[in-house]
């Protein structure tokens, strides 16, 4: 197989893991995991069919950041995934009697890192990678999918993730996931809409670009005030916005700033209609300050994994339970647990369970139509369709909103981006 050697030098890339992930850290070679303990009551809730112990297993290799920093670190992202795999193994039966085994891989978020993982998972020969959260993870499709393993993730943001034969993305996208602002902001009458946005390209690129455009196409006004990650105040940006009199603003940040916008909105009793990203949906940012900054804001997300009434999302807290107290259930861990759900989900549509290798894998997830997103309000995904133009390898174009009162989330909708972005 061909393999690519790493080089050193750090990317910028790698400062905006802290735009969309949390807290630990850790080193940067393959291990294969121990499974915690599952409790009897959320085995008997979940339900109890085991997988066959004689099988032969279906693997995953997968793969997140684990050590770039303190702000750019999301182990959570790995408990989840392993969390889905003792779920599907003990209490769905596998895929269809079949286990999946998972082979884990802790990169730094840097390409370097993540060269590492992908010529590791080349010689473990898995079934498929899986990628947690990596902002350098597009290092890692070219070296994989050339060794005929297909490439999965929930959290795209490479151009090599949405647009490469054998990658699939099954989430519609970081662009995506903020066309419903603009949509919303429209029934509203907002006139502007400023956003506070870390000053990262995987962040700028799609806010300035797509996100504006299409504010512009609904005739309101995009007003952005980037931030520095290593700044720690964003008073000024929030203040700046506050006295231009926006319609409404939007935070776009790493988690620490997330908290600083909340507390800057605060001490001056501001009222502006209030968007967030999901990386600011942790309990850490939203109780820090008193419940009116928060009460009413909108989240825009890829999943409904906020929205606790929702079906999937209380099998997910119930599997999670499993690994607690260590486990978060927040930030990017719901991503991890549904992409092995949707993974799962998939290969049940498999002609023939047992002989799933890689390449077949890869068919069956070609072949995927109309498969119900786990965490997705009823949202499907289907590869194989061209949903946004120049990204033939994301399978769906469901985003949603959801808002935030008293610790709680209900959803406001679920939205096709696809359609809204249509024409850009």
């Amino acid at each position: 197989m061909k393999r690519v050697i790493a080089t050193a030098g750090l990317s910028v890339l790698t400062l905006a893991a802290a735009a969309c992930s949390s807290s630990s850290s850790s080193t940067g070679s393959a291990t294969t995991p121990s499974s915690a303990a599952a409790s009897s009551a959320s085995a008997s809730a979940l339900g109890t069919s085991a997988a066959s112990s004689s099988a032969r297993p279906l693997t995953i290799f997968f793969f997140d950041e684990e050590g770039a920093s303190a702000a750019a670190s999301s182990p959570e992202s790995f408990q989840a995934a392993e969390a889905a795999v003792d779920y599907v193994n003990d209490n769905l039966g596998g895929i269809k009697g079949r286990p999946l085994k998972l082979i884990h891989c802790e990169s730094l978020g840097t390409p370097d890192s993540v060269i590492n993982c992908a010529n590791q998972a080349v010689d473990d020969k898995p079934d498929v990678v899986i990628k947690g959260v990596d902002v350098a993870g597009g290092s890692a499709v070219p070296i994989v999918t050339g060794a005929g393993i297909p490439y999965v993730t929930l959290n795209a943001g490479s151009p090599d993730e949405v647009d490469h034969t054998l990658a699939f993305s099954l989430t519609s996208g970081f662009a995506a996931q903020f066309a419903p602002v603009a949509a919303y902001a429209k029934t509203k009458g907002y006139k502007s809409v400023g956003v506070i946005y870390t000053n990262v390209q995987p962040l700028s690129t799609p806010l300035n670009g797509p996100f504006a455009q299409l504010l512009a196409k609904e005739g309101i006004t995009y007003v952005p005030e980037p931030v520095d990650i290593t700044s720690a105040n964003v008073t000024s940006q929030y203040n700046a916005l506050v006295a231009k009199h926006v319609g409404a603003i939007l935070v776009v940040t790493s988690l620490g700033q997330c908290t600083a916008s909340l507390q800057a909105r605060a001490s001056l009793g501001d009222s502006t209609p209030l968007f967030m990203s999901s990386s600011c949906n942790v309990p850490s940012a939203l109780r820090a300050v008193p419940p009116s900054a928060s009460n009413g804001a909108i989240f825009a997300f890829q999943d409904t994994s906020a929205v606790s009434s929702d079906a999937d999302t209380e099998t997910y807290l119930r599997a999670m339970k499993t690994y607690e107290p260590s486990a978060s259930v927040g930030s990017f861990a719901p991503s991890s647990f549904e992409s092995i759900m949707d993974f799962y989900r998939a290969m049940l549509t498999a002609k023939n369970p047992s002989t799933l290798d890689a390449a077949s894998v890869a068919t069956t997830l070609e072949s995927a139509k109309k498969i119900p997103l786990f965490m997705g309000g009823g949202e499907t995904f289907s590869c194989g369709v061209s949903y946004f133009a120049g990204e033939p390898s994301v399978c769906t174009s469901a985003a949603f909103l959801a808002r935030y009162t008293d610790g709680t989330f209900s959803l406001v909708g679920a939205y096709n981006a696809a359609q809204l972005l249509k024409g850009l």
